[in-house]
């Protein structure tokens, strides 16, 4: 029998699932491929102002008979940020995790912008992972790895367990995790953990997941539980209707930015074709002019 779970693509979930630190340890660390001692999180927040609309799209005025604001503010989290402990063979360091969602294609660029933001803040070794929430690249595997790797460029050869610190600070490891495309044959824990963000059509329903596979892991566990319980929490759906309007604020948005782009581009052509129309107008009156001459002078002539 498949569980409803709330959809932890949603910031809303995804910051009350991280909250949990027992769970936020558990799951990067099963990502990063490292144990992890001790972690605390530094949440980032937002709040956005949504502005109720009517069917016309006009702003709603201020109305005695509603007694809801003509506008609506909500917490939500672009990324969530973690001072962690991690074990090495040559015992422990700390390490800046930056963890982001993204839902739209347009977050790339935000990614990018918080990236060198945290390099001008601290100089700790820093871990980034991205849930990237739509079709991002088939192409590509569900969940990928770009790792530093140190080479010994004159001769062409990685060096074995070698890290500096100012290089380390300055270069970062980083996980991609295509929502998308993890359809997980379960074979160890880190398919067990990710499945259940899994974004896959045919379990979706509103803000719910309904997840149907075996729960035999600890971590899974612990997960599901809570995302269980937060899919019956009132407020916790009511944000969620909330997220889900913004978004759909943002995607009319960038749709309407692209067409504007496109009725642009449009212009600069018919501009472009008026302006060789205007040349070729002119190399026409002065062909013609050329030949006026030479006929006045063959006239001359005569």
């Amino acid at each position: 029998m498949a569980i409803a779970l709330a959809n932890p693509i949603y910031d809303t979930v995804f910051k009350f699932l991280l909250e949990d630190l027992d769970i936020a340890r558990g799951l990067i660390s099963e990502i990063i491929h490292e144990e992890i001692v001790s972690i605390q999180v530094k949440p980032q927040e937002n709040v956005v102002s949504l502005e109720r609309k009517d069917l016309s799209g006009l702003p709603v005025k201020e109305n005695i008979r509603d007694p809801r604001p003509s506008t609506s503010s909500f917490f939500t989290v672009y990324r969530l940020d973690f001072l962690a402990e991690i074990k090495t063979l040559e015992g422990t360091k700390k390490v800046l995790i930056e963890l982001q969602k993204a839902k739209l294609s347009t977050d790339i660029m935000r990614f990018r912008r918080y990236l060198g933001e945290q390099y001008t803040k601290d100089s700790l070794p820093l871990i980034t992972i991205y849930f990237i929430g739509y079709a991002f690249d088939n192409t590509l595997p569900g969940v990928i790895e770009v790792a530093r790797v140190y080479r010994d460029r004159l001769n062409n050869r990685t060096i074995e367990r070698k890290t500096n610190e100012f290089i380390d600070s300055l270069t970062h490891d980083s996980f991609v995790i295509q929502l998308f495309e993890l359809k997980t044959p379960m074979q160890n824990r880190l398919e067990k953990v990710l499945s259940i963000f899994s974004q896959a059509t045919e379990r979706l329903k509103d803000h719910i997941v309904y997840y149907d596979f075996p729960t035999d892991d600890d971590l899974q566990n612990q997960i599901v539980r809570r995302l269980n319980y937060a899919a019956s929490d009132e407020t916790l759906k009511r944000q969620m209707d909330l997220e889900e309007e913004v978004l759909m604020e943002l995607q009319d948005l960038e749709r309407k930015i692209e067409n504007q782009g496109k009725v642009i581009v449009e212009k600069e052509k018919a501009i472009e074709e008026k302006d060789k129309t205007i040349v070729d107008k002119d190399k026409t009156i002065e062909e013609k002019d050329r030949l006026i001459q030479e006929l006045k002078k063959k006239l001359s002539e005569l």
